[in-house]
């Protein structure tokens, strides 16, 4: 199968940790297709959900190492034909006719429809939602594209943020990895829809930080 990842033309902590995972597993033919990294305003949160992003090795050392083709996101039209599947690692917003034209899977760090847009994490926390990712298909809406599976984080009752954190933002690259093992057997949850959100701004922030104790609570797994 061959797959190309969308990413930044710039080090980038989730791209490297999905190829690394999928080279294990030795059944892909990987490309990486790159696009310029626009960096946004700092901001200086009260806690960070994911990882350090931008950091790790060049893509074209990366390409270099692993003898990987290298395509501009810009010049789609040129080689899409080329890729069964296109994974989204990292990328800003996508022409709406490669998204028509390609097969574009992403994995959103929320339950779609329910989480949508930024901060999934700290959301859901707040809102007192399930926590979870969803493997969907890229179309013009902001996570609004075919899903194809949920795969719900487990919560424990010992859990901190750091804890939690990491574990769904494994998930998430593992589900990514293995994107192909749930195209035609995935498990879809009923949800409701809910607007897309935006970064969670400062004092709501500081309010989810208090929800935390109480989120597990709702959540945690606990031995009968």
């Amino acid at each position: 199968m061959r797959v190309s990842l969308i990413t930044y033309d710039q080090p980038h902590k989730k791209t490297q940790d999905v190829l690394f995972r999928l080279l294990r597993r030795d059944c892909f033919q990987i490309s990486l297709t790159l696009l310029p990294f626009k960096a946004r305003p700092a901001r200086e949160p009260q806690f960070n959900h994911r990882p350090e992003q931008m950091r790790g090795v060049a893509p074209l050392t990366l390409a270099k190492r692993y003898a990987l083709e290298v395509y501009a996101l810009g010049d789609w039209r040129s080689f899409y034909q080329t890729v069964d599947y296109f994974l989204v690692c990292g990328s800003g917003l996508i022409d709406p006719e490669f998204c028509r034209e390609a097969q574009i899977i992403n994995c959103h760090p929320g339950l779609i429809p329910q989480v949508r847009g930024l901060d999934a994490f700290k959301w859901c926390i707040y809102q007192g939602w399930q926590l979870g990712n969803t493997l969907h298909r890229i179309d013009e809406g902001v996570d609004l594209g075919a899903v194809f599976h949920h795969e719900k984080t487990d919560v424990f009752a010992n859990d901190d943020l750091d804890a939690l954190a990491a574990r769904h933002y494994d998930a998430e690259i593992d589900l990514v990895v293995n994107f192909d093992r749930y195209l035609k057997q995935g498990n879809i949850l009923s949800l409701a829809p809910q607007p897309a959100r935006k970064r969670m701004p400062s004092a709501i922030e500081a309010e989810m930080l208090r929800r935390f104790e109480s989120y597990k609570r709702q959540f945690a797994f606990t031995v009968a």
